[in-house]
């Protein structure tokens, strides 16, 4: 008989994650794993013990959480999800694992499990997000896919933009028959807790443009965060009734604001609840996001700000690597360039003709919650799991 050290832990369906639970639950990833585990029964969440790169990563960083993290974590995200209690585990290194299916996210924490993967003989899929180590010509990335693709546990990619397939097929570096496409990715929200949208002139005073992002580089070069503040001060000559709002990893300090101090608000990192409220009081969510500048290859999914526009925030984003394919520009969208004084411009536009704002953001919400709807999002992940372990489905 086995001692309990080495004791076989046995599961269906699995979610491996490096992050999830969070003490301060938030973000896409919380939502997609909770609505896994709300949906299939036989479901369960595991967190990465420590785990670092292999040879043939082109990053040194590890992934994963000690024990002590995770169970603080876990204590602060059963605040909020207590019925998940008993779906929560931790990896550990001295334990031997048998999986049906497992999930992960991204090239790079996919990469890291994979001696996982293969040293416990677990079948996976994996999604294959923009970001997360993959780059496009990116040669390092390329040789990561490959390894994976290889590997004899390897079952399907998912890929949520129409680049990426084109580039795995493109490139050779996957069998386009273990190539699922399902467009675009979780928002936070569902729509019966979505506030009460406040219009500029009627319900307030101030018409309102964010600015939403982490933080993965000096001065959000990959979000265009300077492009935003550059735009922000030039509007700020023009009109004293728009006031500027930054959420996420940005402050006073990263960029000179001096000049628009008295106009410019920042929040720091949100919870969904926050983000609630705040998008009912937003006009424009600001997103000229540059491609390529984290990484070679580095792209961000299309477009920025699906959480704003599910809760009737008009969206102007840039594009710059052509991925729109749903999106109506200047019906329910507005692709700007990155270039602040004609971004201002646009924005000028619309702040003088404002029934042709709220008639695009409320174009832009009804296509955002078409695309991006939960159930939608989670039944053709679900399909793509079925093929591969019985799931017990809650109907």
């Amino acid at each position: 008989m086995l001692s309990n050290r080495f004791a076989r832990v046995r599961d269906e369906f699995v979610i491996i994650d490096s992050q999830f639970p969070q003490k301060s639950p938030m973000a896409f990833r919380n939502t997609e794993i909770n609505e896994y585990l709300r949906r299939i029964r036989n479901s369960r969440s595991y967190t990465m013990y420590r785990m670092q790169p292999g040879e043939g990563a082109w990053f040194t960083h590890g992934y994963g959480m000690d024990a002590l993290e995770f169970e603080e974590n876990k204590d602060g995200y059963l605040k909020h999800y207590p019925q998940n209690k008993d779906r929560l585990r931790y990896l550990r290194p001295d334990k031997k694992y048998e999986f049906k299916l497992a999930y992960s996210f991204f090239l790079a924490e996919t990469y890291v499990l994979l001696p996982f993967y293969e040293r416990h003989h677990i079948p996976f899929i994996f999604v294959l997000y923009p970001g997360g180590s993959f780059g496009l010509n990116n040669s390092a990335s390329d040789e990561m896919l490959g390894r994976i693709f290889q590997s004899e546990y390897f079952r399907e990619v998912i890929v949520t933009q129409e680049l990426t397939k084109r580039y795995l097929i493109d490139k050779s570096l996957c069998d386009e028959k273990k190539i699922t496409y399902i467009y675009g990715g979780f928002v936070q929200f569902r729509r019966n807790n979505i506030r009460m949208k406040k219009i500029y002139k009627k319900d307030k005073g101030t018409f309102d443009i964010c600015f939403v992002a982490a933080k993965y580089s000096e001065k959000g070069l990959d979000k265009g965060y300077d492009i935003f503040i550059e735009t922000a001060k030039r509007l700020s000559r023009t009109a004293d009734d728009i006031i500027f709002h930054v959420i996420g990893g940005f402050d006073e300090h990263e960029i000179d604001v001096t000049d628009i101090k008295s106009r410019i608000k920042f929040y720091g990192y949100r919870s969904p609840d926050f983000l609630k409220d705040f998008y009912s009081k937003m006009d424009i969510f600001l997103g000229p996001g540059r491609p390529f500048e984290l990484y070679e290859g580095n792209f961000d999914g299309f477009p920025l700000g699906i959480d704003a526009s599910y809760c009737g925030v008009a969206l102007f984003v840039a594009d710059e690597l052509k991925m729109n394919r749903f999106y109506r520009d200047d019906k329910d969208i507005v692709i700007v360039p990155l270039d602040p004084e004609k971004i201002a411009d646009k924005i000028l536009y619309y702040y003088r003709n404002l029934d042709k704002l709220y008639a695009l953001s409320e174009a832009g919400e009804r296509t955002t919650r078409r695309l991006f709807d939960i159930d939608r999002q989670i039944n053709e992940r679900i399909k793509v799991f079925s093929k591969y372990v019985d799931l017990e489905l809650v109907k």
